[in-house]
């Protein structure tokens, strides 16, 4: 038996596990180790099932993860989703209402797809940068599709400001993230609309019961506020030492840098208590 049997590590990946695409081979080698020991890895992700080749051509034995924010839980085994959510129709009328106010990017995800009723330079580069090949619509039929999740690329404060307003009135029935990713080094800006009641801790409480995990061995790191809750609802958690500071304060533990490879610090740490019995 090992020491992680029964337990489950959910990460977070654009500014946790990667750094502008890059995979630190620490955080390579301590996932493998954590799932010798019997863990099961997780990723817990505001990513689709379509974007997630650079994780996955790297790192084997990926159990069934949480994707867009907690809309979708996927089985990386069967290529099936396990469990999905999706936004009321209604409340996509926000995507058209925010088209005609304001020039921006847009995209509309679906479990297996991702479709663009107005392109931006920053949303452009989000598709390269997740190797996405999105599907081009008029922004009046995006209540005509099953969507998750709802991505607004922010890139001045005219944007910001419209995408806020306008959000107000569909806050009854969905909840609005600031997400953010660093492509070529610089931060870029989302808003992301997903329904009511989704969250990456919802979904992550889902997945624990699918994956019978024992009780004191749900574990969870992220770097932003879209994996505050999800950082909550572990039993144990840790953020990056470059995360905002009231995600950090939310978390068990603050490890190192992302790009030094923050995952292989916490595994490290978990490493150490379990060993030593202080696991509660």
């Amino acid at each position: 038996m090992g020491i992680f049997d029964g337990c489950l590590l959910a990460c977070d990946i654009d500014g946790t596990l990667l750094y502008d695409k890059n995979l630190p081979e620490r955080n390579i080698k301590k996932i493998n180790d954590f799932v010798r020991e019997g863990g099961k890895f997780s990723l817990s992700t505001g990513r689709t099932s379509l974007a997630l080749k650079d994780v996955t051509s790297k790192i084997e034995c990926i159990a069934p993860s949480v994707l867009s924010n907690g809309c979708v839980i996927y089985d990386f085994e069967s290529g099936k989703c396990l469990a999905e959510k999706l936004l009321p129709q209604k409340t996509l009328f926000m995507v058209d209402r925010v088209i005609r106010a304001v020039e921006i990017g847009v995209e509309l995800h679906t479990f297996d797809s991702v479709l663009v009723p107005s392109s931006s330079p920053a949303s452009e580069l989000h598709e390269r940068y997740e190797s996405m090949v999105p599907r081009y619509i008029n922004s009046k039929e995006a209540v005509n599709h099953d969507i998750n999740k709802v991505i607004y690329f922010l890139e001045n404060e005219e944007q910001t400001k419209t995408v806020l307003e306008i959000s107000k009135d569909y806050e009854n029935e969905c909840v609005f993230y600031h997400t953010s990713a660093f492509i070529g080094g610089v931060k870029q800006n989302y808003f992301e609309q997903i329904p009511k009641g989704v969250s990456k801790a919802s979904a992550l409480l889902e997945l624990q019961k699918i994956l019978n995990i024992k009780k004191g061995g749900l574990f969870a790191i992220g770097d932003y506020y879209n994996d505050l809750a999800m950082i909550k609802a572990a039993n144990i958690s840790a953020v990056p030492c470059g995360s905002p500071e009231d995600v950090k304060q939310a978390a068990t533990i603050t490890v190192g840098d992302v790009k030094n490879g923050a995952v292989a610090d916490f595994i490290e740490y978990l490493e150490e208590i379990f060993r030593n019995g202080q696991a509660n």
